[in-house]
């Protein structure tokens, strides 16, 4: 029984306390000069502004720019 709480504790929390994520605030611009462009191109449901994906190679994060 301890091990399953163990377990339930081990995915419900992180789920409870994650941070970030797609809901970031989209930039006007792209993030910095180590920051790569994508193909990928999306409509923000909430806001429906065109968003591109810029990806940084050395950390693996990704920002939204929006585009004009």
């Amino acid at each position: 029984m301890i091990g399953f709480l163990i377990w339930c504790a081990a995915i419900l929390l992180p789920v409870l306390f994650r941070t970030g994520g797609y809901k970031r605030k989209p930039l006007d611009a792209p993030p910095g000069p180590d920051w790569v462009p994508t193909d990928e191109r999306f409509v923000d449901p909430t806001s429906g502004e065109t968003l591109a994906v810029w990806f940084h190679p050395k950390s693996g994060e990704r920002a939204y720019v929006r585009t004009r």
